[in-house]
């Protein structure tokens, strides 16, 4: 019986020490769940603090698109509170012309459980303003812990004004370069060239096929390339320095233009890599310059000129009119005083009417009207009839002259200049004649007065119609400005002269005129 008793309790005491150690496990467990519940309870607290203080608005909806919960930065963001959203459908909030895009969208995200898509929409304020949002969707409806659709977005609003803003700089600018008078260029290091700017095909005639990887220098005139090849290695050794010159660009017509250019050496800059060329076409400018230097010499020689050509009448109307007031001078010395008196007064008259007709002919005003030329020729034929009477020349005209559209008082100066240098020129030639023609074109006539006089040297043909200048051993006086008058008559229309002649052959004027 004590045998039994004492297994008995021995028994017991087994079990009571297993009790006590399922006990301590279960303690152990106890502190472990408490541990856990304490540590997901901070992790809870901490994701909540986080979801609160993240830039990234988050929101939990429901297959229908209804908002089931919000995290706290959405009022930050947005303004609204999160149970101001609650049950309510997130197009309600979408700018109207991008809601049908949003719900393709969130139908492609219901058919891709657990896949990331994003898209860019507009999102209404809670102060009525638009914001764009940059959202992110992760389907996990059948996730037990969420049974939504999460949505992720983040406020893009003022990245995407910035960009705005920077575009319409972008776009200001270039429609600046665009629609400039200026030619912008970029070339490489080589003069190759890179890009240039609409103007400049505009300008220029060329297109991005016909320059770009050719070297500027292909363009320019001959005459100009070695002066900007050390204009181009100079602003290629010194980058900080900015150069400007004025050359001759060959456009796509084959015409050579003036062009003023600044140059600037951006290789170095990475957003430019290229050498900037700044240029515009002077050529207009060019000529007008060329027109004001010289009419400055032709001022100069007229200056000179008149000076000495009226200051010696004038010094001999002075010289006889004192003589005259002699009381010694006879009957005959008297009349011979005052004959030298009239004669140098004449004189003055003639100098006086060249000047007035040279100045009249260049005068771009006047009375345009059909003309019939061979009327013009007979009157200027009339007005040298003793000089041409007195040298015998033979005088051949043309049968048919057609209308021309030019004043007439200018065509006349025309013949009658020309007429009167050939009459002074064939003085001394044997059987001198004169020949007056025209050969009539699409819309010009060209006329030339054709001599068998000595001719002309090649190099005074290049100056012969230059104001106040004397060729030739002619014994007629003049100003030297009867060929001049023909150039600015001429060109006062539009048209063109010009002179061929060979030393001893005689020499044939030419001009054209437009047709009537």
């Amino acid at each position: 019986m004590m045998e039994e008793e004492k297994e008995s309790q021995e028994e017991l005491l087994e079990e009571l020490k297993v009790l006590r150690s399922r006990v301590a496990e279960l303690e152990d467990k106890k502190a472990q769940l408490r541990n856990m519940k304490e540590f997901l309870s901070s992790g809870a607290e901490a994701f909540a603090v986080l979801l609160e203080c993240s830039p990234e608005l988050s929101t939990v909806v429901d297959a229908d698109a209804r908002i089931m919960s919000a995290a706290p930065s959405v009022e930050k963001a947005l303004g609204y509170k999160p149970e101001e959203l609650a049950g309510r459908s997130i197009f309600d909030f979408v700018f109207p012309d991008e809601v049908p895009a949003l719900q393709e969208f969130f139908t492609i995200c219901m058919g891709t459980p657990r896949h990331s898509l994003s898209m860019e929409f507009r999102f209404r304020h809670a102060d009525g303003s638009w914001h764009t949002l940059d959202a992110t969707c992760i389907n996990l409806i059948h996730n037990t812990a969420v049974r939504g659709i999460v949505l992720t977005a983040r406020d893009i609003t003022e990245r995407k004004q910035a960009e705005e803003t920077v575009a319409a700089r972008e776009r200001y600018y270039r429609s600046l370069i665009r629609n400039a008078a200026d030619m912008v260029s970029v070339l490489d290091e080589n003069l190759a060239f890179k890009w240039g700017s609409p103007s400049a095909s505009r300008i220029t005639g060329y297109g991005p096929e016909d320059v770009y990887g050719r070297t500027i220098l292909d363009f320019l005139h001959p005459e100009d390339v070695e002066t900007a090849k050390k204009d181009y290695e100079f602003i290629l050794a010194n980058p900080d320095q900015i150069l400007t010159g004025v050359r001759r660009f060959r456009h796509k017509d084959g015409t050579y233009h003036w062009h003023e250019a600044i140059l600037n050496n951006l290789l170095g800059d990475p957003s430019v890599r290229g050498i900037i060329v700044n240029s515009r076409d002077i050529t207009e400018r060019k000529l007008m310059e060329e027109e004001l230097l010289a009419s400055n010499r032709e001022l100069d020689s007229f200056a000179t000129t008149v000076s000495h050509d009226l200051r010696t009448p004038l010094s001999l109307i002075e010289g006889y009119a004192q003589l005259l007031r002699a009381q010694s001078n006879t009957e005959e010395e008297k009349e011979a005083y005052l004959k030298s008196i009239i004669a140098a007064a004449k004189r003055m008259d003639e100098l006086t009417e060249s000047l007035l007709g040279y100045a009249q002919a260049g005068k771009s005003e006047g009375t345009i009207s059909s003309v019939e030329p061979l009327d013009v020729v007979s009157d200027a034929l009339f007005e040298h009839s003793v000089e041409i009477e007195r040298g015998d020349i033979d005088i051949a005209v043309g049968e048919e002259f057609p209308a021309l559209k030019v004043d007439q008082y200018k065509l006349r100066q025309v013949f009658s200049n020309l007429i009167n240098n050939a009459v002074k020129y064939l003085a001394d030639t044997p059987r001198p004649c004169i020949e007056i023609g025209s050969r009539a074109g699409q819309d010009q006539v060209t006329f030339y007065i054709r001599d068998n006089g000595p001719g002309l040297d090649p190099e005074v043909e290049e100056e012969i119609f230059q104001p106040f200048k004397r060729f030739g051993t002619a014994r007629s006086p003049g100003l030297g400005i009867g060929l001049s008058t023909v150039k600015r008559a001429v060109e006062g229309w539009g048209g063109r002269v010009w002179v061929e002649s060979e030393p001893g052959q005689g020499a044939t004027f030419f001009f054209t005129a437009p047709l009537g």
